[in-house]
């Protein structure tokens, strides 16, 4: 009885080592993965952040969390049958939860000339010429779901940009205890934003958002316009009559 309470109680102990073993690999894999293959390429990254596993309320999290879990169930089963075999089944879960966060694993980064991002780290990176973003906002929500930081107890933040053409795009979101690094990409987009404004003002035209419409700059051709034009052509000719050669020709 004593030997099978043991083993009861090594059931939550092993769950807990396979999740804290997966949040340690995942992270370390994580920063080499980034520094291997970085979202900007051609220029440096300013700021970056990325989705939280073990904060964020969100389903591949919770999957994420579920499958670390379940290799800490096959550990336990290799304590409480003996078999090697549960043991390789719960190292390599651990191993295939690892792999499972890589590849739903979201990030944001921005440069000094364009914003990245990324769904999956095996999905295409999402580039953003800060040329082509009107404004930007950061929003923070409540969201359902449970989490082992929060509970139940949740809430996300995001960054959102509108495009010239009104688009919105809504960049990964993660917990809003990342809310420091989200707001470093804003506001270091912010300042890009507000320096090509000011040079596009310096070089004497307005900025991409700031144009009118395309049919807002049709010449008119109303019966006022045909009148002027007109009326500036018998000036013209009135002026070029009135014009007499400065020396006269001396008659032989």
């Amino acid at each position: 009885m004593v030997k099978w309470i043991q083993i009861l109680l090594a059931l939550p102990f092993l769950v807990a080592i396979s999740i804290a073993s997966h949040a340690v690999l995942s992270r370390g894999v994580k920063a080499v993965l980034w520094s291997w293959a970085p979202l900007a390429t051609g220029e440096p990254e300013a700021a970056s952040y990325d989705r939280r596993v073990y904060h964020t309320a969100d389903r591949p999290m919770l999957q994420v969390l579920a499958v670390a879990a379940a290799a800490g169930v096959l550990l336990w089963l290799g304590v409480a049958i003996g078999g090697a075999l549960f043991w390789w089944a719960g190292v390599l879960g651990v191993l295939g939860a690892v792999a499972f966060d890589v590849l739903v694993w979201e990030r944001v980064a921005v440069s000094a000339h364009n914003l990245w991002f990324q769904r999956g780290f095996r999905n295409k990176v999402h580039q953003v010429d800060l040329e082509n973003i009107r404004d930007l906002s950061v929003e923070q929500m409540e969201a359902r779901g449970f989490t082992l930081r929060h509970g139940r107890r949740n809430s996300l933040v995001r960054l959102s940009v509108r495009m010239n053409d009104k688009r919105v795009v809504a960049l990964p979101k993660t917990d809003a205890a990342g809310l420091p690094a989200v707001e470093a990409v804003a506001e270091f987009l912010r300042m890009r934003l507000q320096q090509i404004r000011d040079r596009a003002l310096s070089r004497g035209r307005p900025a991409a958002h700031e144009l009118p419409p395309a049919g807002s700059l049709a010449p008119a051709t109303g019966p006022q316009e045909e009148e002027l034009h007109r009326a500036l052509a018998r000036l013209r000719a009135q002026a070029a009559a009135a014009v007499k050669p400065a020396v006269k020709p001396t008659p032989r």
